[in-house]
């Protein structure tokens, strides 16, 4: 009897500890299902943020990568307006650029300028083969993207044999013991030309393809 009243009075007594336990379930329930939702909305984010962060990287390296381009496309373009121009005006300052549209113009230009000038024209070459050397000393140090390098190295050699072909004549023009001789002149001329005209067909295709690349 005395255990039957003790039992009823517990299930009355408002601070028995049967009715929190009986409660946990329900609230562990719904913990557990707050800390699952939370990891997966942790997890969400950070997904988006990493995806985000990613198609940053992209769009600036694009941006680095186009503006790369550029400055090549850019540095090439001044090289030919300043080194290139000064030299075609020290070989033949009677003429503009534009008249010389390719390489038999070149060539025809540079003959009449001998024959007028003779050995003398030797001594006008003398300021020119500088002018060439800084040409080429400049566009060897030009910088392009890694695509474009064997494109870049094909302009050098060109630049390079602008220099020799300038020099060769000119070492031809300036030896006493050479007479001035048009048949001799003629291949040294024709060097010259071959040169200078497949360096600015490289020089302009290099300049088209960087452009197209921004």
């Amino acid at each position: 009897m005395e255990d039957e009243d003790r039992r009823e009075s517990l299930r009355e007594d408002p601070h028995s500890l049967s009715p929190v336990q009986l409660e946990s379930i329900p609230i562990d329930d719904d913990l557990a299902q707050l800390k699952r939702g939370k990891a997966a909305r942790l997890l969400a984010t950070a997904l988006f943020s990493g995806l985000a962060a990613f198609g940053v990287a992209k769009w600036m390296e694009n941006i680095d990568g186009s503006q790369a381009y550029a400055a090549a496309a850019e540095r090439v373009e001044e090289i030919n307006a300043n080194q290139g121009t000064a030299l075609l005006r020290c070989l033949l300052p009677d003429l503009q650029r534009s008249q010389l549209v390719d390489q038999a113009s070149l060539h025809t230009a540079l003959e009449v300028a001998s024959e007028r000038s003779g050995k003398g024209y030797g001594k006008q070459l003398h300021q020119c083969v500088l002018l060439s050397e800084d040409l080429s000393l400049r566009v060897d140090a030009l910088d392009v993207p890694k695509d474009m390098a064997t494109r870049l190295s094909t302009l050098r050699s060109y630049a390079s044999e602008v220099d020799q072909a300038l020099e060769v004549y000119r070492k031809y023009l300036e030896d006493p013991a050479r007479p001035y001789d048009f048949v001799q002149a003629t291949p040294l001329i024709e060097r010259v030309a071959i040169a200078w005209t497949v360096y600015e067909q490289q020089r302009s295709t290099l300049n088209q393809v960087l452009r197209t690349h921004q």
